[in-house]
């Protein structure tokens, strides 16, 4: 399988396939994922004070991962998930052995900004991200700037692949957005290697049947 035309950005930092999938897809695996996924509500302390990632996550592979100052226990490929992994590593072109999945519920979930630069994923990480369900907002700036040198609007069905030294240079963020009143999947593929750290013990989770329970 051959990598499809895609936008090149920020020194082609940034790869941006629109369209990966087309709309009936997407939706289909929209559907799919929310109701098959068994998303986690992530409780932790922060300065003793018990907080809640504004977000369901689940991870997917072959080993831990921390991010987040969190350590995550993944569970095993689902053909599904297996199959996204194939085809994100063919538009990619590397290979994948871990996915994180988020649930955004609404405009109200939203991650601040980070970089994925953690020891796990290596000096120049490749990591791949496809969108299904709302549009959100994604915000890029350089490490030390205070105002974003990219803005993008991933749709369902989108892949943005993040690669060079992306990580190391800026941050990316996707910020609250109160008027958004559906649900966002982003999965988030990426290659780790080094030892595993421990499983997690620092942080409480519970199994969330989205939209049934998973009120926050």
């Amino acid at each position: 399988m051959s990598a499809r035309e895609f936008e090149s950005l920020l020194g082609d930092r940034i790869r941006l396939t629109r369209g990966f999938f087309a709309p009936a897809r997407a939706a289909e695996l929209m559907a799919t994922l929310l109701r098959e996924t068994p998303w986690l509500a992530v409780r932790y302390e922060n300065e003793g004070r018990p907080r809640e990632l504004p977000r369901l996550t689940v991870n997917y592979g072959e080993r831990s991962y921390d991010y987040s100052g969190l350590v995550f226990t993944p569970l095993p490929w689902t053909p599904l998930l297996a199959e996204l992994r194939a085809q994100a590593e063919a538009q990619a072109e590397t290979r994948f052995n871990a996915l994180i999945v988020q649930l955004y519920r609404d405009g109200e979930d939203a991650v601040n900004w980070h970089a994925d630069d953690s020891p796990g994923v290596g000096q120049d990480p490749i990591i791949a991200s496809l969108s299904f369900g709302a549009t959100r907002t994604f915000l890029v700036r350089p490490k030390g700037g205070s105002e974003p040198s990219l803005t993008l609007e991933l749709q369902a069905g989108d892949l943005l692949v993040m690669r060079g030294d992306l990580q190391h240079t800026h941050q990316h963020k996707v910020p609250r957005e109160p008027e958004v009143t559906g649900p966002r999947i982003n999965l988030t593929f990426r290659t780790l290697s080094g030892p595993a750290p421990q499983p997690a013990v620092a942080h409480a989770s519970r199994v969330v049947r989205w939209p049934d329970d998973g009120d926050k």
